[in-house]
């Protein structure tokens, strides 16, 4: 089938190594691996161009903002300069303005090669993917990865959260198909008045030709700067949602057991540097590697160093609706997990079969876990196993891709019947 891929969001930088980036060009290349015709087209391809992009085998088209759209938000950007305020307008209307210019760039690209269906990355005020498959006469999947309208009033406090909310809500009443990430994501999908039968739960999967079971390998040992000791790892942002802030605490109390014990954090973010203090104020800066962000392919030998992976979220004033995707990629390469009993984490992780869960929060039960594990290799070896064997039976993109088009063909059947 031929397939067009929208992620029109300023914020995904396709070709970059946020996870969400990891996220679109996997599933993309799974579509393609599976013999269809994929167009990826991307707002943002990189985010520094001192980062090399990240290679991608189908066809990528970057659609930038009009000179126009571009003016009239510089003008915004301004006037509130010269009035002296701070407030979100500017970056709402680019918004709003991209994803009417995108739509008509697209309807004239692809008029006379129309996709078979369409499939976007949901962000606030898309409307072009909707407007394309009503132009064309095909389906429209929309992928919701998080509530949208909720983070945006949440964390960003810009003061159009309704409209914002509006939005949200046309947007996911006026897609073919639904998927959302998670279980409590779809629940939260249905309370915006979405059709049950529309909203479907796909969680995050892994490449298995990248992620699976290995030797650790003693080039990336020395590089990391790991001695014999056992070794505790963490993937992803250093940010408050994921639990970091945890790190230092919990190296503190099990290197009194075990003075050998090193972390390794592969990520970067907003709270580096304050991690990077609290190391230092509990004399463990030498015990802890920060690899920085690192391209997505190097990740899977850095991860195979590990003994004991960890993904310590924290208790949110929310549902958690997240689909981990360090989670997958952990349990793939035959670590053993240790998590917060929270969400979609507590229906992957088998406690005691696949990895061992605690209390979210509960930093004395996040302890005892890893005391477990680091005084049991076996335990370990068996968790691990358990949860690669899981990880390639039902969580990995290929099976995402097919879910897809399953999803896709049985959306133009309906159509053409």
């Amino acid at each position: 089938m031929n397939i067009l891929y929208l992620c029109p969001d300023l914020g995904i930088p396709v070709l970059g190594r946020k996870g969400a980036a990891v996220h679109v060009r996997e599933l993309a290349s799974a579509l393609d691996r599976a013999g269809h015709r994929v167009t990826l087209v991307a707002q943002m391809l990189n985010k520094s161009p001192w980062e090399p992009p990240a290679a991608l085998d189908i066809p990528v088209l970057q659609v930038r903002p009009a000179p126009a759209a571009s003016a009239a938000v510089q003008a915004l950007k301004e006037f509130n300069e010269l009035l002296g305020l701070e407030n979100s307008l500017p970056g709402e209307l680019r918004r709003i303005l991209y994803n009417r210019e995108l739509a008509e760039d697209l309807k004239r690209r692809f008029e006379n090669d129309p996709p078979d269906f369409i499939y976007e990355r949901a962000s606030l005020y898309a409307t072009a993917g909707i407007s394309v498959a009503r132009a064309f006469g095909v389906p429209l999947v929309l992928e919701v990865n998080a509530p949208l309208a909720a983070e945006q009033t949440a964390y960003r406090a810009t003061g159009f959260g309704e409209l914002a909310a509006q939005g949200e809500r046309w947007m996911l009443n006026n897609a073919d198909a639904v998927l959302a990430v998670s279980a409590e994501l779809r629940k939260h999908i249905l309370s915006l008045d979405t059709a049950p039968g529309s909203v479907h739960v796909l969680p995050n999967g892994v490449n298995a030709a990248l992620f699976h079971p290995g030797k650790a390998d003693p080039a990336v040992r020395r590089r990391l700067k790991l001695d014999g000791g056992a070794v505790l790892g963490f993937v992803g942002g250093l940010r408050p949602w994921h639990g970091v802030e945890i790190l230092p605490e919990l190296l503190s109390r099990l290197s009194k057991r075990h003075p050998r014990l090193r972390l390794v954090i592969a990520g970067d973010g907003q709270l580096r540097r304050e991690l990077e203090s609290e190391f230092h104020r509990h004399g463990l800066a030498q015990r802890v590697t920060f690899t920085g962000l690192l391209p997505h392919g190097e990740i899977p030998a850095v991860i195979r160093q590990f003994d004991i992976a960890l993904a310590p979220y924290p208790l949110h004033d929310h549902d958690f609706y997240f689909s981990p995707l360090k989670l997958f990629e952990y349990l793939a390469c035959g670590v053993p997990v240790v998590a917060p009993r929270l969400g979609q984490i507590a229906e992957v992780v088998s406690d005691g079969k696949t990895g061992l869960l605690y209390p979210a929060g509960d930093l004395d039960a996040l302890v005892r876990n890893c005391e477990r594990l680091l005084a049991k290799p076996g335990l370990r070896a068996t968790l691990g196993k358990a949860g690669a064997r899981l990880v390639r039976r039902e969580f990995t993109w290929d099976k995402n891709a097919q879910r897809v088009v399953d999803l896709a063909r049985g959306l133009i059947d309906t159509r053409r019947s």
